[in-house]
């Protein structure tokens, strides 16, 4: 893992999906194999290969304090484009220190917060999150952990997520799920539903069928799940039949185990 300390320009940014995201770092350890946020590296001409580098904004929480005071109110999404909880957050602490940051803030009512991870290390820091009314999400599409392993390699464990959530939970933390990506062949949705139905609520985002992702992700199935191969050849070839029934699917999942569903995100070739 090559690791390079940087300084930005800005903390918060400001987003097309949300008001405002945060992103303490560039690139992530998880190395997920189907993640779309390795178009990072065109955009800041990155050679290394995504999962094998990081790039830690040291003067992120120096920037916050005075963009607090002059950005309008909005949500801070935590994070579009890395996990601000990956294993190198246990060395730097820039998300806790920019978590700090808020609560010690005079600007804090302006804003209300979201962290989205595939991480335990956030158990950390619950005291600011319970604090903040943070909503807190895990990111969670199977429950086998050697498939995990595969996709997902240097993430928690999924059974170490759920109980990251359930915790949260109980500490009187608002908890969703998010079931991302739906894989095909390989998420067995009504397990996930049926393991996440102690949330507020799950987002599910279906498989994203752009061709440089598809490029990217279907070595791995292939060479780990080749009976796998043509589930994900149908769903990209005849994609709206294959939304279709998954949201149906989710329909259906969301009455069996009383789980609102926020969102069935899709996307588009």
């Amino acid at each position: 893992m090559k690791v390079k300390e940087i300084q930005c320009k800005t903390c918060m940014t400001k987003s097309k999906i949300t008001d405002y995201v945060i992103n303490p770092y560039v690139g992530c350890e998880h190395g997920c194999k189907y993640c779309y946020a390795d178009f990072i590296r065109r955009f800041r001409g990155i050679a290394d290969e995504w999962g094998d580098f990081v790039h830690v904004k040291v003067n992120c929480p120096e920037l916050l304090s005075k963009e607090l005071e002059k950005n309008k109110p909005g949500h801070i999404w935590m994070s579009s484009v890395c996990d601000c909880y990956m294993p190198l957050e246990k060395k730097y602490k820039l998300t806790r220190k920019i978590l700090q940051i808020i609560a010690d803030s005079s600007y804090k009512d302006k804003f209300t917060i979201e962290i989205l991870t595939k991480s335990s290390l956030v158990k950390r820091d619950f005291d600011l999150l319970k604090q903040l009314d943070v909503e807190l999400g895990l990111s969670i599409n199977n429950l086998d952990e050697k498939v995990v392993k595969i996709i997902e390699p240097n993430a928690s464990s999924p059974q170490e997520r759920v109980q990251t959530l359930k915790s949260a939970s109980t500490k009187g933390i608002k908890v969703f799920g998010f079931i991302s990506p739906v894989l095909p062949g390989i998420t067995d949705l009504d397990a996930v539903f049926k393991e996440l139905s102690f949330c507020d609520y799950v987002w599910v985002e279906l498989l994203n069928p752009q061709r440089n992702l598809m490029n990217k992700f279907l070595p791995t199935i292939k060479q780990h799940f080749p009976d796998k191969i043509s589930a994900f050849t149908d769903a990209v070839e005849h994609q709206e039949a294959y939304y279709k029934m998954r949201k149906q699917e989710v329909a259906k999942l969301s009455r069996k185990y009383n789980l609102k569903v926020k969102q069935v995100v899709v996307h588009n070739k």
